[in-house]
């Protein structure tokens, strides 16, 4: 019997591509439109070009190393993955991936890349500072950055810390004071199989929501995520399911959080305590 041929049309976001591996893991032998071939590089999955003009997104495509092959003319089934407000009001981004697979997710995991690429003699704490770029523009989902470099100065009295970011002039910025770090990597000079080997080594993470949540729970690292606004999509419950091992991840949420569906709305993102909050999770958690 000839075998099925599954086309995956997946999504193109960092985060949003790590989430559905969960998925991809259980279609041997489908092909997956792609621009992060790396993480599904240990599963039974044919690569196709998603040709995005999505700028980190093209980087990674036009120099990775994987093999990218054509998209069969008749495939056996197409599964189009994606969400927005509509299926966020009924769930949470896993809820999305499962109606949309037709399956439920199984093991969070990502793929091993080797040792850290950096090195220090000080365990190491990743940052990722809060940024606004201009094809997903959405400074509500933001915290505050004030937080992240309360934090920041925090993890410096025990940790070798290394600020990630891919800034480039009028396509992403920093919102905010640079954080202090010991190390600033905000020119994208890590690769994704070094950015997310940092991550699988790292003592502890600090982020906003993002792509930096969903590596640090495949890889079981502590992760401490400072929230800002843009609940509807971006709450503990949507970014996240209880199938997940979520017991090292921690949260500092506004006193206020607004519950909206708008990237541009100025929700209130004040923490009081924020301090206090982060260094009890920190000293329960990590140290």
């Amino acid at each position: 019997m000839a075998k099925s041929k599954v086309c995956i049309r997946g999504m193109y976001g960092l985060g949003d591509s790590i989430y559905q591996r969960a998925f991809v893991r259980q279609i041997a032998g489908a092909y997956l439109r792609t621009p992060w071939p790396e993480l599904y590089s240990d599963l039974d999955v044919k690569f196709v070009r998603s040709n995005t003009t999505l700028r980190t997104q093209r980087k990674n495509e036009e120099n990775t190393d994987f093999e990218f092959v054509r998209e069969p003319v008749r495939p056996s089934e197409v599964l189009t993955i994606f969400y927005g407000p509509d299926e966020l009001k009924k769930g949470s981004i896993i809820d999305a991936m499962t109606w949309q697979f037709g399956r439920a997710a199984t093991i969070f995991d990502l793929p091993s890349f080797g040792a850290s690429p950096v090195k220090s003699d000080k365990p190491i704490a990743v940052i990722r500072p809060a940024t606004v770029r201009t094809e997903w523009a959405n400074p509500a989902r933001n915290p505050d950055p004030k937080y992240i470099a309360a934090a920041a100065r925090e993890l410096r009295k025990h940790f070798y810390v290394v600020s990630l970011a891919d800034l480039e002039e009028g396509e992403e910025w920093l919102v905010g004071e640079q954080p202090e770090a010991d190390l600033h990597l905000h020119a994208g000079e890590l690769s994704v199989t070094e950015m997310l080997a940092l991550v699988e080594h790292a003592a502890v993470v600090v982020s906003g929501v993002g792509w930096a949540l969903p590596a640090a729970v495949c890889y079981k690292t502590p992760v401490f995520i400072i929230q800002g606004g843009c609940g509807a999509h971006n709450a503990p419950h949507i970014v996240t399911d209880p199938d997940m091992d979520l017991s090292r991840v921690g949260w500092a949420q506004p006193d206020d959080y607004c519950m909206c569906a708008s990237m541009d709305h100025d929700c209130s993102k004040h923490i009081t305590g924020f301090t206090d909050i982060f260094k009890g999770w920190l000293n329960e958690i990590v140290l």
